[in-house]
């Protein structure tokens, strides 16, 4: 199963004429194709991870002195990619919930971090 997800970063204005511009011609969406392949996987990991290192690093990260030793054992954002190893199924709704409604955190991202939490529950399963 293939998801489609267009991060799009720039509007595109229609105008009356349509004037063509030599010197800058708009950026191509970037795209992420996610599916059960490892590149997209880890695309989504990566971006989830920064996420949660903004939001939830103080608890989830042993390198700092504020960490939950509880926290740690749902997961360790110090383990690099490695970080979601120990997730188990009953986690990812708790990811959920604490980074979907955050307006820091951009809709690419939460996306992104959907993708990864669909893909992991595939994995887990």
């Amino acid at each position: 199963m293939a998801l489609v997800l267009f991060l799009v970063h720039n509007c595109v204005h229609e105008t009356a004429t349509p004037q063509m511009v030599a010197s800058e011609s708009p950026p191509e969406p970037e795209t992420i194709v996610a599916n059960s392949d490892p590149e997209s996987f880890e695309e989504c990991s990566k971006i989830t991870r920064s996420v949660l290192i903004t939001h939830c690093g103080s608890c989830h990260q042993s390198s700092l002195d504020t960490h939950k030793a509880g926290a740690i054992v749902i997961f360790d954002l110090d383990k690099g990619a490695n970080w979601h190893t120990d997730l188990a199924e009953e986690h990812l709704h708790g990811i959920a919930k604490r980074t979907q409604n955050k307006s820091t955190v951009s809709e690419q991202q939460k996306e992104a971090i959907s993708i990864f939490l669909e893909l992991k529950e595939l994995e887990l399963n």
